[in-house]
């Protein structure tokens, strides 16, 4: 079995989490220039939530990806509606600071409830490997991943293809002139930030599936793992994050196959901020207009 294309299969299944996990932060981004770090606590919510439905209520995990999303997007409307609402527009950054607190506060209630040791989910998905091509591929991975496309793919339907998301393009396009022709920012910003709700449970879920535990520390540090793919694509890029995503798993990989697991983390974070000094709005997203 050839180690690199194991490693390609594996790239290919942690890059589709990491370009959900940032086609939240994208949609969020867009939205309200608002750079939510509480995409971290919402994934958290979303694997705990997952766990609960599975262990306690005995539903399939399929049913509990979908419980979870539709919960966590009502929690993450409801936290931007109450608590952010009146003073995103304004001070975006101030805004971004502040989530990285409440991500802490999801975080702390999450470790009284649950505790800080790694639970281990029931056996819900085959533990069969099929060999293709050489290569082993698990079950798991296969509907982790298939799961975390279609999720990407009904988000850009919704943005593309539907009232709310047309009217989430125009404020991301030009607000002003949005809010002018009768687009409610507040309404928007609220629906992007359910839709990036959703899409931070279901990235949490499939991780904790993909793992068999669900681990608050891992699944809470995955979107600063994510991170550099990100921004890799740009903050702003909702569909260039997927690529993002799989050419950072796949550098990852690289790395820890050439040189070992100590050296994938560094890796990453000196690539993103190389990519940062030499395209700050990554690949795909839109750069600034600066007037000298």
């Amino acid at each position: 079995m050839s180690v690199a294309a194991q490693a390609v299969e594996g790239s290919i299944a942690t890059g589709a989490i990491y370009g959900l996990v940032g086609s939240g932060f994208a949609v969020i981004f867009r939205a309200t220039k608002v750079l939510s770090f509480t995409q971290s606590g919402f994934m958290l919510v979303g694997a705990f939530t997952f766990y609960d439905i599975i262990t306690v209520w005995k539903l399939g995990f399929l049913l509990a990806i979908l419980i979870s999303a539709a919960a966590v997007a009502a929690l993450s409307a409801l936290v931007y509606f109450f608590v952010f609402a009146r003073v995103a527009s304004s001070a975006a950054f101030a805004t971004s600071i502040a989530t990285i607190g409440l991500a802490g506060v999801f975080q702390a209630i999450i470790a009284i409830k649950f505790g800080t040791t790694p639970l281990t989910l029931p056996l819900v998905v085959s533990s069969h490997s099929y060999k293709f091509l050489g290569v082993f591929v698990p079950t798991v991975d296969i509907i982790s991943t298939v799961i975390a496309l279609i999720g990407f793919a009904l988000l850009l339907m919704v943005l593309r293809f539907t009232p709310v998301g047309r009217r989430m393009e125009a404020v991301a396009d030009n607000a002003p002139l949005a809010v002018h022709l009768g687009v409610s920012a507040a309404r928007t910003s609220t629906a992007a930030w359910a839709l990036a709700g959703a899409t931070a449970a279901v990235a949490g879920s499939i991780f904790s599936l993909r793992t068999f535990v669900v681990d608050p520390a891992g699944t809470s540090n995955l979107a600063m793992v994510a991170f550099p793919a990100i921004i890799l694509a740009g903050m702003d890029s909702v569909g260039g994050v997927l690529l993002g995503g799989l050419i950072f798993a796949g550098v990852q990989n690289f790395v820890y196959i050439v040189w070992g697991e100590q050296w994938v983390t560094i890796a990453s974070f000196v690539m993103m901020l190389a990519l940062l000094g030499v395209r700050p709005s990554g690949f795909f997203g839109t750069p600034d207009a600066v007037r000298l």
